[in-house]
C-alpha cells in the first residue's frame, strides 16, 4: 500500500516539477512537441449514407450530378456522400422500407411512394424547425408552404426543392394529323382518344406498375376537377372513404382508358416504360411533370426534333396538380452525422439547387429569388406553355401520392389491372381502397 502511495507522490511531484519549468520559460520543447502533436491529428469525414433513385435515366440525374460536386468542393475535406444508384422508384421504395424493417436505415432519404408517413411513424426522422430557424435564407428558398405541406404536429420533417406542376404533354404532330386541340372537357378528352385512334395513333402512355404514375395523374385530374367535391377530395390528407360518386366515376372512366385508349404493355409498365412509349411517339399524350421536358431533346432518349412536336396543356375542366413532394429527409442515428446530413440537405433543396433543377430538368422552383426570366422561356417554349397554363386555373389539387396512405398507393398496382381485364368495377375497387386505407391507424 504504501509502494503505490509513494509511487503516486512521485507523479504528483513530476507534474509539479514540470509546471516549474514551464512557469520559467523552461517548456518551449514541450509546447512544439504538443503542437507538432496536434498538427498531425486530423479528422475523418463524415461518411453519409445515400441510396437515390437520381441516376441512370431518371431525369434528375443530370442536376444532382452537378449539386453533388458543387457539395464535394465544399465539404470534401469534411464530409463524404457514399452514393448507392438505385434504377428505379419502385427498387428505391423497397429498398428504404427494408433498411426500416431492420433498423438500419442511411442518413438521407426521400419520402416519396408513402416513406414519409412510414418514417415519421417509425420515429426515424429528424425535425428541420431548428435548422430552419437558424437559417431564415434557406427557409425563404423552400418557402413556408412547402415546408407546412411537410409538416406534422408542428414540426418539419422533410425539405423539399420543388412544387409540382403537372399538367400533360401530347404530340402536336398527331394531334394535327387527327384535326384535334387540347380538350377543354373530359367529353372532348374521349372525343379526342377516339379521333387519335381513327387517325392511327395510341392516345396514351399509361402504366400500372411502381405507384402507377401517370395514370394515377389523370385519375387525380378526373377527381380533382369533378366539382366542389371533387376538389375538395382531391386536397384532403389521408382519406379513408373512396366511395364517393366522383372517385367511382373517375375509376370508371379510367377503366375505359386502360382498356380502350393506351398502350399494349400499360399494364404492369413501369415508368420508364411509360416515358419511352410518348418518347418514341407510340403513344400521343403521357401526363407527366415539367422535370421530362429535358428528355424531348436528349438524342438518346428520342429522336432529334422530337422536342419542336411537344405542347403541353392543362388538364380538362382548367385544372392542373398543384403539389408540393414529400421531400429530403435525415434519418440518421447519432448528432454528428445529423448535422452533416441537414448540411447536404441544404445543398439538395437551395436557391443554387433549385437553379439547376430548372436549367438541367425543367423542374420550377420554388424560390421566389430564382428568377424564370423571358430569355429562359423563350429558350423553353413547352415550359412556358406550362407556366401560362399555371397562370390561369380553376382547379388545384394534390398528387394521389400525397393524399393517400403508403399501402393505398401501393394497392393501385394490383386494383389498375383487375380493373383492365374487367376482373373488378370501379366500386369494387373502391371497397378495396377502404379496406386498405382502414388498416392505418392515424
Amino acid at each position: 500500500m504504501k509502494k503505490y502511495l509513494k509511487a503516486g507522490l512521485s507523479g504528483l511531484l513530476a507534474v509539479a516539477m514540470t509546471a516549474a519549468l514551464v512557469g520559467c520559460g523552461g517548456g518551449s520543447a514541450s509546447e512544439d512537441t504538443s503542437a507538432s502533436a496536434d498538427s498531425k491529428v486530423q479528422k475523418e469525414p463524415i461518411t453519409l449514407k445515400f441510396p437515390t433513385y437520381l441516376c441512370g435515366t431518371n431525369v434528375g440525374a443530370a442536376p444532382f450530378k452537378v449539386i453533388l460536386e458543387n457539395f464535394n468542393k465544399q465539404y470534401g475535406d469534411e464530409i463524404t456522400v457514399k452514393v448507392e444508384e438505385i434504377p428505379s422508384d419502385d427498387a428505391y421504395k423497397d429498398k428504404i422500407k427494408v433498411l426500416m424493417s431492420s433498423g438500419d436505415l442511411p442518413d438521407v432519404i426521400n419520402g416519396k411512394q408513402g416513406l414519409f408517413d412510414l418514417a415519421v411513424k417509425g420515429g426515424f426522422a429528424l425535425d428541420f424547425t431548428p435548422y430552419m430557424d437558424a437559417d431564415p435564407e434557406w427557409k425563404a428558398s423552400v418557402t413556408e408552404a412547402a415546408l407546412k405541406a411537410n409538416s406534422r404536429d408542428g414540426k418539419m420533417y422533410s425539405v423539399t426543392e420543388t412544387a409540382d406542376v403537372v399538367g400533360y404533354f401530347y404530340n402536336k404532330e398527331m394531334f394535327q394529323k387527327a384535326g384535334i386541340t387540347p380538350a377543354k372537357t373530359w367529353d372532348e378528352w374521349f372525343s379526342n382518344c377516339d379521333k387519335l385512334k381513327a387517325a392511327g395513333f395510341t392516345p396514351l402512355a399509361l402504366m400500372t406498375g411502381e405507384n402507377s404514375w401517370t395514370t394515377n395523374l389523370i385519375l387525380a385530374s378526373l377527381i380533382g376537377t369533378n366539382g366542389e367535391a371533387g376538389n375538395t377530395f382531391m386536397n384532403t390528407l389521408h382519406p379513408k372513404n373512396y366511395n364517393t360518386p366522383e372517385v367511382i366515376d373517375s375509376l370508371t372512366k379510367m377503366q375505359k382508358m386502360l382498356q380502350d385508349y393506351t398502350t399494349s404493355d400499360a399494364v404492369g409498365a413501369k415508368y420508364n416504360d411509360a416515358a419511352n412509349n410518348f418518347l418514341s411517339e407510340k403513344a400521343a399524350i403521357i401526363a407527366n411533370g415539367s422535370w421530362m421536358i429535358g428528355d424531348f431533346s436528349n438524342t438518346e432518349k428520342a429522336a432529334a426534333g422530337f422536342d419542336k412536336k411537344v405542347g403541353c396543356a392543362a388538364y380538362p375542366e382548367s385544372g392542373i396538380v398543384t403539389a408540393y413532394r414529400e421531400g429530403w429527409m435525415v434519418t440518421s442515428d447519432d448528432d454528428a452525422h445529423k448535422e452533416a446530413a441537414v448540411k447536404f440537405v441544404k445543398a439538395l433543396t437551395e436557391d443554387a439547387a433549385q437553379l439547376q433543377n430548372l436549367e438541367l430538368s425543367s423542374v420550377i422552383p420554388l424560390s421566389p429569388t430564382v428568377n424564370i426570366s423571358d430569355e429562359f422561356k423563350e429558350k423553353n417554349p413547352i415550359l412556358a406553355e406550362l407556366i401560362n397554363a399555371n397562370s390561369s386555373i380553376k382547379y388545384r389539387y394534390l398528387e394521389m401520392d400525397n393524399i393517400d396512405y403508403a399501402n393505398v398507393t401501393d394497392a393501385f398496382a394490383n386494383l389498375y389491372p383487375a380493373l383492365a381485364m374487367n376482373k373488378m368495377t370501379a366500386e369494387q375497387v373502391v371497397q378495396q381502397l377502404n379496406e386498405t386505407a382502414a388498416k392505418n391507424t392515424d
